[in-house]
């Protein structure tokens, strides 16, 4: 046995040799050392507190959040690779500088089955923004979004919970904040709800912050959401309005009548409200000092303010103007105002081609006596005319002959609008 061992030594060695040649020849050819880079790594970042424990807080650019990572390794284990198996992190205690613009964070990459030294990641480093911290109070608005109650129904309060923010980030971004906006859906709600809603915030362009901008914002509140309370109002239909006026016009003259635009409107309150809406005959009554005729001649119009004379608890309805034109219409003294139908007026020198319509449904004149009571004045006795000689299609407004009885004068000229329309045959077979 001892012979065995010891005879032909040389050649032993030789064969071991060449076995482990030939499994190196084998492993290489089979699994050979092989260089890849692997896109897209996210980069995580560590140790933030240590940058805000300074009253600082860092910004990272979109472009930076993620890397390329190149390893070396057998073929095997790197082709094997996805970017979720590697681990690419920036360790804000390895700053070296602070006042740097930007600063840099080195990265450090972990992979499975490949040494340190054999990872790396492109760049090697991570860029950053460093700002001071800042914290402000934020309302909270609540919007719809433009959905609607149900029928018969308004918005009465939105009430957020709570009803102001403090969000704090970096200083660049807190000073872009326009406002903070709660929506909820009310689309054809009936009773009053409460609902969660969630936070957009909305900078000073009118855009909402995008998804990594939101992401350095930190609330005093446990998430980024509200409680919204809806409370709805019933809405009361045909609400008249009344006005009167202050002041004597000029010499010679008087207040005929005051026209209102409009005469009645819709409104939205509280049930309370409504009721005491109702005890007041549904009106709402118009100061009489928004319409001042002292030394008036003339027609003239005041514009007033609605929501200016709502009683407490009753607001407009959505889609009611806030704007109510009063005339007042001034006429000498001994005259009136009558309303003719368009219908009486008589058409002289129509076209024969043309279609004739009156674009309102009446007309007004106004009458001064002259040796004549207006008291015994009949409609009736009015007569009126419009002459359409030489007139195309179109729409005109065209001066109104106005004949009267004897004892009467008109107190100012009259026109009427209308329209002369081609007319289409029809021919039926």
């Amino acid at each position: 046995m001892k012979k065995s061992l010891t005879t032909n030594i040389p050649l032993k060695i030789m064969s071991v040799i060449a076995a482990i040649l030939i499994w190196l020849i084998i492993v290489n050819v089979d699994n050979p050392i092989v260089t890849r880079t692997i896109p897209n790594v996210p980069v995580q970042v560590l140790n933030e507190a240590y940058i805000e424990s300074g009253g600082m807080m860092c910004l990272i650019p979109e472009d930076q959040d993620r890397v390329s990572v190149t390893v070396r390794g057998t073929r095997k284990t790197v082709e094997s690779l996805k970017a979720s198996d590697i681990t690419a992190t920036a360790d804000l205690k390895q700053v070296v500088d602070l006042s740097t613009d930007p600063v840099m964070v080195p990265i450090a990459v972990n992979c499975p089955g490949i040494d340190a030294n054999n990872a790396q990641s492109v760049p090697r480093n991570m860029e950053i923004q460093i700002e001071e911290m800042m914290t402000q109070e934020f309302i909270v608005t609540v919007d719809t979004d433009g959905t609607q109650p149900g029928k018969g129904y308004e918005i009465g309060s939105l009430e957020s919970n709570p009803e102001k923010i403090r969000i704090t980030g970096p200083q660049s971004l807190i000073e872009k904040i326009d406002r903070v906006v709660a929506t909820v859906d009310v689309e054809g709600i009936t009773s009053d709800t409460t609902e969660q809603a969630e936070l957009t915030i909305i900078d000073r362009n009118q855009e909402e912050l995008t998804e990594n901008q939101m992401k350095y914002l930190k609330y005093d509140i446990l998430s980024p959401e509200v409680s919204v309370t809806v409370d709805l109002w019933k809405v009361k239909s045909n609400v008249q309005i009344e006005a009167s006026y202050v002041g004597t016009p000029a010499d010679g003259y008087k207040v005929d009548k005051l026209s209102l635009t409009p005469s009645e409107i819709s409104v939205a309150g509280s049930d309370e409200a409504l009721s005491q809406l109702e005890a007041q005959g549904n009106t709402i009554q118009i100061s009489a000092d928004q319409v001042d005729v002292s030394g008036k001649k003339e027609d003239f119009d005041t514009r007033v303010n609605l929501t200016d004379f709502l009683p407490t608890g009753i607001e407009l309805t959505t889609g009611t103007s806030e704007t109510l034109i009063i005339r007042a219409e001034i006429l000498p003294m001994d005259s009136r105002s009558y309303t003719i139908s368009t219908k009486d007026i008589t058409v002289e020198n129509a076209p024969s081609d043309l279609e004739v319509v009156f674009e309102t449904d009446r007309i007004e004149i106004r009458v001064q006596e002259n040796g004549s009571s207006l008291d015994e004045l009949d409609i009736k006795d009015i007569e009126a005319s419009i002459d359409l000689t030489g007139k195309e299609a179109g729409s005109y407004q065209i001066p109104v002959e106005i004949t009267l009885p004897e004892g009467y004068s008109l107190v100012s000229t009259v026109h009427a609008d209308v329209k002369l329309s081609e007319t289409t045959e029809v021919t039926t077979e």
